[in-house]
């Protein structure tokens, strides 16, 4: 006579699903990863260039390469070493550069910037001035961090955006253009 005793078996656990937590449109940060320039990149010169163009005199500007360590951090090689990055002051200056309303106007162009990231090649996007500490913006989260402890020099209160952008950019002056067109004036590159 036949049994019909179902086998005990354990429960299967199966592995969790991964699932990529990374936002669409999001690229890998690659901070100073390509090691120092020997001179200024002409794309990086251009893309300076193109932002103060498009954010109606309200940037210039307030340093971009030049061979150095990160300022607070001895040792760590700075992104402006690598040319590909620029400090953009909103700061108002007897000499005509910059607005009074320069923080308002630039933050303007600065969101219109973060929003087109990937076309317009921004790898990381550095606020100075809020409290706590500052925020930042980066093309691996395609988001905003605001600090809660000291992380960046110069915050808060800081009047500039430190912006860094991708080496490809950062050597065609031509992509730059056609990217700075087609964002900010609707012409397709």
């Amino acid at each position: 006579m036949a049994t019909n005793k179902a086998k005990k078996t354990k429960p299967q656990i199966k592995p969790a699903k991964t699932t990529n937590t990374r936002p669409p449109g999001a690229t890998d940060y690659i901070g100073n990863a390509d090691g120092p320039a020997k001179a200024p990149r002409p794309g990086m010169d251009e893309w300076i260039r193109q932002a103060i163009k498009y954010a109606n005199g309200s940037l210039w500007n307030n340093g971009s390469y030049g061979q150095r360590d990160m300022k607070g951090k001895p040792g760590t090689l700075s992104v402006h070493a690598t040319g590909r990055a620029v400090d953009l002051s909103y700061r108002d200056m007897p000499d005509h550069r910059g607005k009074p309303n320069g923080r308002q106007l630039s933050k303007v162009f600065i969101d219109a910037c973060v929003a087109n990231a990937n076309e317009l090649g921004l790898q990381m996007v550095i606020d100075y001035w809020p409290q706590p500490f500052g925020r930042a913006w980066r093309c691996d989260r395609m988001a905003w961090q605001v600090y809660q402890k000291p992380t960046v020099s110069g915050a808060p209160g800081g009047d500039w955006w430190h912006v860094e952008i991708t080496p490809k950019m950062a050597d065609d002056p031509n992509l730059v253009k056609a990217a700075f067109l087609k964002v900010f004036e609707g012409i397709p590159a």
